[in-house]
């Protein structure tokens, strides 16, 4: 039978691990530091565009995840489509909150990411890129037009304004008279998020936006939405 711990052994584990805590961390190389840069001012690192970065990061995530850990910020990565982000940690709801992202869109902004987000689900499900174009984006939100607006050239309008607030945000790239879906926003608006919003809209009678099925999100990406649709 074993004996517990003496008190003199707890003071030396104790001792240790304050002596451990109290080591600083080494300092990251210079391309670790850039990207770290990167993550932070976002909205997102794409692999597809910025092979360099993303591959630094994957080699130096360790020593990046305890920087971001520091600042109250975990990392999300999607290895299939190769996009990284970060987001705020929720292990500690009154750690003061570092990032900001997405907020100030309004209602027809929040419809639109969550068009383009069922829009992306599909796609991707199909190994395929997600571009779209103004038409199709005008179409499918023309269900939601029906209940707000009878000004059809005024709310095409403000679509427009809508799709330029989301690619200035990095979640579309335009390409000639079409816009690429970023794979990201699959992981910055959680199934969760969009359950929530979906039933809202649904109640406005909005109709043709579909429970989302995210079967297939990356460990961590279900749980917890790393973006705010609205206000």
């Amino acid at each position: 039978m074993s004996s517990a711990p003496t008190s003199e052994a707890v003071e030396d584990t104790a001792d240790t691990t304050d002596l451990e805590a109290s080591i600083p961390q080494p300092a990251l190389v210079d391309e670790s530091r850039r990207v770290l840069v990167h993550l932070l001012q976002g909205p997102f690192l794409d692999g597809r565009r910025d092979g360099g970065r993303y591959a630094q990061l994957l080699r130096d995530r360790t020593a990046i995840e305890a920087r971001l850990a520091d600042l109250f910020l975990e990392l999300i990565i999607d290895d299939d489509a190769q996009v990284a982000f970060v987001r705020q940690s929720e292990e500690d709801p009154d750690a003061p909150k570092l990032l900001r992202r997405l907020t100030g869109m309004n209602r027809l902004d929040s419809v639109l990411l969550l068009v383009l987000r069922q829009m992306l689900l599909t796609q991707s499900s199909r190994g395929q890129r997600t571009v779209v174009s103004e038409a199709e984006i005008q179409q499918a939100l023309a269900a939601y037009r029906r209940t707000t607006s009878t000004d059809e050239a005024g709310f095409a309008k403000e679509v427009r304004a809508s799709i330029t607030k989301i690619q200035r945000a990095g979640l579309l790239d335009e390409q000639g008279d079409d816009y690429e879906v970023s794979p990201v926003l699959r992981l910055m608006i959680g199934p969760d998020t969009a359950r929530e919003f979906i039933a809202l809209y649904r109640q406005a009678g909005v109709d043709g936006l579909e429970d989302p099925r995210d079967a297939e999100d990356p460990e961590g990406a279900d749980s917890e939405d790393g973006a705010a649709l609205t206000d």
